[in-house]
């Protein structure tokens, strides 16, 4: 029993030994994060894994899109920890070391934008051996925000297999209104003054930013491009994505399109393009309500109609009237490629228990023309009718989740962001929507 005390307390006597060289080998010491980053604790710190953990973060996001430049080489980075730090964040540059000087109240600055942009420069252009303090605002504001938010997104990320859940970009590839690449580039947000419409941007550049490197194989490295174009100083951040991201989609998509389209449209439809592939599919669907509005557009045909005169009338008819008046149709192939195309949509993003059924729509749409117009018209009819039964059902399931849900969880946790965004100090919105929601509230008092 003796013996086993002895071991008991000698084991303890170790650990205590080894925690206590441990902290100040850490104190003493840089660790390296990866090559040409360290980290160094000016004394020992209990939150040592936390710091670890959040530059570990940083310096993956900048591992993962950034190459090392060969001819310029890197700029060693140092990130001290230290409890002398009179500024959240101070920076030190020699000809061979740039060191950063964080405080060690890490709550203090973990969440702090401002600082964090700060670290994610220096460290990118580091990486690209480029002198941080002379270049510090030369990464675009666009490029930043999107690679603060993949940060941010290996932390609270909802990926699922390869999907990514974009609310933001959701709501507007359902809309059919997807945002303007080139307002994204020349007018950014920020988290200081824009609040919620700062979180979508956000999500829009990290977005953005994917979508780039996935462009970036063999001799293209566009996001290295776009820094080293931005560090000179002499073009706007147009001319740069022109030159860059622009110039690899144009010969990679659109290589034998028609001369006659401009560039600037073409760019936003391959944008538009990848929006709806990602942020709409069988992990990010349509609600049952979302496929109701499309099923009605389908129904709803507006078409010119042609008499036995040849005169051309306007008509607004059925689609199971469709395949008996395909043949008077103007522009026949165009209204049916349009119902088709809105069909194949709610394929692409329709919930699993709807899959057949939207498989079956498409089919009866794509079979008019090469049956009998009966046949087709029945056809029609019978898709249409199971497809509404089974969505209703859909809708109902919607529904019952949505009624367990406001159950079980409290308005304060399904509305915090909204609560967060409307306490804000400093909260801003642009006129016109403070003047819309003036109105309203004085109503609704008056009701």
């Amino acid at each position: 029993m003796t013996n086993k005390k002895s071991a008991c307390m000698l084991t303890v006597l170790s650990v205590c030994i080894i925690l206590f060289y441990g902290g100040t080998l850490m104190a003493e010491s840089g660790l390296y994060i990866s090559p040409g980053l360290s980290i160094e604790f000016k004394v020992s710190d209990r939150q040592y894994f936390i710091f670890m953990e959040h530059f570990k973060q940083i310096d993956a996001v900048v591992s993962r899109l950034i190459q090392s430049n060969r001819l310029r080489g890197v700029i060693n980075c140092k990130i001290l920890i230290t409890p002398d730090a009179k500024d959240k964040a101070m920076m030190q540059q020699t000809s061979e070391l740039v060191t950063i000087s964080l405080s060690n109240d890490y709550e203090k600055w973990r969440n702090d934008y401002q600082v964090n942009k700060y670290l994610l420069s220096t460290i990118t252009l580091c990486r690209l051996g480029i002198p941080p303090q002379e270049n510090f605002n030369a990464i675009p504001q666009w490029m930043l925000t999107g690679m603060l938010g993949m940060v941010k997104q290996r932390y609270t990320s909802s990926r699922i297999v390869d999907t990514y859940y974009l609310p933001g970009l959701n709501v507007c590839a359902v809309e059919g209104k997807i945002p303007e690449l080139r307002k994204i580039i020349s007018q950014p947000l920020y988290q200081e003054s824009d609040g919620a419409a700062f979180e979508f941007y956000e999500e829009v550049c990290s977005f953005l930013i994917k979508k780039i490197e996935a462009l970036s194989s063999g001799p293209d490295h566009i996001l290295n491009d776009i820094i080293f174009l931005s560090v000179q100083k002499k073009y706007s951040q147009q001319e740069i994505f022109s030159s860059t991201v622009e110039r690899v989609v144009l010969a990679r998509y659109y290589k034998n399109s028609s001369p006659d389209d401009a560039d600037e449209k073409k760019i936003q439809g391959w944008f538009e393009s990848v929006v709806r592939e990602k942020a709409l599919s069988s992990f990010n669907p349509f609600t049952a309500k979302q496929i109701k509005e499309k099923i009605a557009a389908i129904r709803k045909v507006n078409c010119m109609v042609k008499n036995d005169k040849k005169e051309s009338k306007e008509e607004i008819i059925d689609i199971t009237e469709l395949p008996e008046k395909l043949s008077q149709l103007e522009n026949k192939n165009a209204v049916l490629l349009e119902k088709i195309n809105i069909a194949e949509s709610i394929r692409s993003a329709c919930p699993q228990l709807l899959m057949e059924p939207v498989m079956n729509l498409n089919q009866a749409l794509n079979d008019i023309g090469s049956k009998s117009e009966r046949a087709s018209r029945g056809q029609l009819v019978i898709v249409l009718a199971a497809l509404d039964k089974e969505v209703e059902k859909q809708e109902a399931i919607e529904n019952y989740l949505s009624e367990i849900e406001k159950t079980k969880v409290s308005l304060a946790v399904l509305y915090s962001r909204e609560i967060n965004e409307i306490s804000r100090k400093d909260y801003t919105m642009w006129p016109t929507l403070n003047k819309y929601l003036d109105s309203v509230e004085k109503k609704f008092l008056e009701d």
